[in-house]
C-alpha cells in the first residue's frame, strides 16, 4: 500500500490525507491554501470543500497550508 502512496502523502492515525487547493483563480496578491484532504473526498479535513460545479486541483502541493487542517493532523498524531 505504501507504494501506492504520492511521495508528499500524509499519513496520520491510519489516514491518508494529500494537500490540495480549490480549483479556480487565485488573486496575484494571496498564496493558494493547501488544505488536507483524503484522496477521492470532496471535503477536506476542516470540513472546507470546494463550490457547486468546481473540486480540487490536481497536481497536490508539498504541503498542507490550512492552520485549521495543520491543528487537525497535529490531533491526529497523538491519536494511535
Amino acid at each position: 500500500m505504501l507504494d501506492s502512496l504520492p511521495r508528499n502523502a500524509v499519513v496520520r492515525a491510519n489516514r491518508v490525507f494529500v494537500a490540495l487547493r480549490k480549483s479556480g483563480h487565485v488573486s496575484n496578491s494571496r498564496s493558494p491554501v493547501f488544505h488536507a484532504v483524503t484522496p477521492f473526498c470532496r471535503m477536506s479535513l476542516c470540513a472546507d470543500e470546494p463550490g457547486p460545479g468546481s473540486g480540487w486541483a490536481e497536481p497536490p502541493g508539498e504541503h498542507v497550508t490550512c492552520a485549521a487542517c495543520i491543528r487537525r493532523l497535529a490531533r491526529l498524531r497523538l491519536q494511535r
